[in-house]
């Protein structure tokens, strides 16, 4: 995976910075185009991020020692790392996207979110889809409505200082209406406006929220995997 070179250079180091800070990796782990390996005995689990060409592992020493002879394709899937660890169990797959931009303005009216918005939508939509957007405790939500009835929802939440997760969720019945794409403009526009760079992580092989980060001008910059470890 190529350096970041569609992201400006402040940008760059701050997302750099929060990734290092919240993997607890040296700062220059997301420099150059090699790998970091960091030894975290207070974790449970394994966690592997890739920013541009550099990748940063973080887990205990008896996760590493297996870890530290497997190629890049490896670490980038969290089934495949699991496998090779004895009773662990894989957390997720993640691709991570990232805009400093302003995407073009939303194609339905958005509103401030209230917790009937979040409460209706949650309603309207499996268990594992809501649980997988992450919206409800965010700090910050908006709302789409149609004739009054909340039909998606999105929100941000500040993340290691300079980030925002963006996070978003339309009813089932409503899809493929651009309620979705409307919802997420806001949330990642107000983040923007915060001074802060939106981050989308979305689960490999969830293809339609890729399309949508793609639709706002999110950059694809990376990827996360996680592995949760049995017990020695």
């Amino acid at each position: 995976m190529a350096d970041m070179p569609d992201v400006p250079q402040r940008d760059r180091v701050q997302l750099r910075a929060a990734w290092a800070e919240a993997l607890g990796v040296p700062a220059t782990a997301f420099d150059g185009s090699g790998v970091t390996w960091t030894r975290r005995e207070d974790l449970d689990s394994v966690i592997v991020v890739e920013l541009g060409a550099a990748m940063a592992v973080a887990a205990p020493a008896r996760a590493l020692s297996t870890l530290e002879t497997q190629h890049r394709v490896t670490l980038r899937d969290a089934a495949a790392i699991a496998a090779l660890l004895p009773g662990s169990q894989p957390i997720g797959s993640a691709h991570l996207l990232f805009t400093g931009t302003r995407p073009a303005a939303a194609s339905h009216e958005v509103v401030l979110g209230e917790d009937r918005d979040l409460v209706k939508v949650r309603e309207a939509v499996p268990d594992d889809e809501w649980a997988e957007a992450g919206v409800e405790p965010m700090a910050h939500h908006w709302a789409v409505r149609e004739d009054r009835e909340p039909v998606a929802v999105a929100g941000y939440q500040p993340w290691h200082t300079t980030i925002a997760h963006i996070g978003v969720v339309v009813a089932s019945r409503h899809r493929r209406r651009g309620y979705a794409a409307a919802a997420a403009t806001a949330a990642v526009s107000g983040a923007i406006d915060a001074g802060l760079i939106a981050q989308w992580r979305c689960r490999k092989g969830n293809a339609a929220s890729l399309r949508l980060a793609d639709r706002l001008g999110f950059t694809r910059l990376g990827s996360q995997s996680a592995v949760l470890l049995g017990p020695h």
